[in-house]
């Protein structure tokens, strides 16, 4: 195994237990906490910010900087990804009761993982710089992650979507993009 897919199996992998571990936490605490449940992560942004800056020094965000970090986001923007993630769990964490909000954070969080690595290696059909078999994985991940949560129907609904715009791609991180739009679309859904 080349060392970038070595990397890039240990930085999906590490993705996705971040974002069950999210899920879960607001699926159990945001009932009781409220909108303070997301304290720890606006604590968490900013240490990575700083730590990825250069104004502190955190052993522990310094080992996930150069063992999960690809190499040019550690010298362009030092947790680029994290942060993006972060950022990216807001807005179904505000917008949406906890069964939604924790499908979404699943959907991109499986969607993305399992979409980069069976686009690595099987993806085939090449739809710009994404392919039709991640693009297939994400939906397939994201509705067996999210079915439990909020029903076959609109897990189908929103992981369909998800993967398709991970498949156009942006300027802006889909780690951003995704659960945003879906969260828009979870509300139109919902009313």
């Amino acid at each position: 195994m080349k060392s970038s897919d070595a990397l890039e199996l240990k930085r999906q992998i590490f993705h996705l237990m971040v974002g069950v571990g999210i899920a879960a936490a607001v699926y159990v605490l945001k009932p009781h906490l409220g909108m303070w449940i997301l304290a720890p992560l606006i604590v968490a942004l900013a240490l990575m910010y700083w730590v990825g800056r250069g104004k502190l020094d955190i052993k522990v965000a310094n080992h996930l900087l150069y063992h999960f970090e690809r190499p040019r986001d550690r010298r362009e923007f030092p947790f680029r990804g994290a942060i993006m993630f972060g950022l990216g769990v807001v807005a179904p964490i505000v917008l949406l009761d906890v069964n939604y909000g924790c499908a979404i954070i699943l959907i991109f969080s499986a969607g993305d993982c399992f979409a980069t690595l069976v686009g690595r290696r099987y993806g085939r059909i090449r739809l710009g710089k994404k392919s039709l078999e991640g693009s297939a994985a994400f939906m397939i991940s994201g509705i067996l992650s999210s079915a439990l949560l909020v029903g076959l129907p609109h897990a189908v609904i929103l992981s369909f979507s998800g993967a398709v715009i991970e498949l156009l791609g942006s300027e802006v991180d889909d780690n951003v993009t995704v659960p945003a739009v879906l969260s828009l679309l979870a509300l139109i859904l919902n009313s």
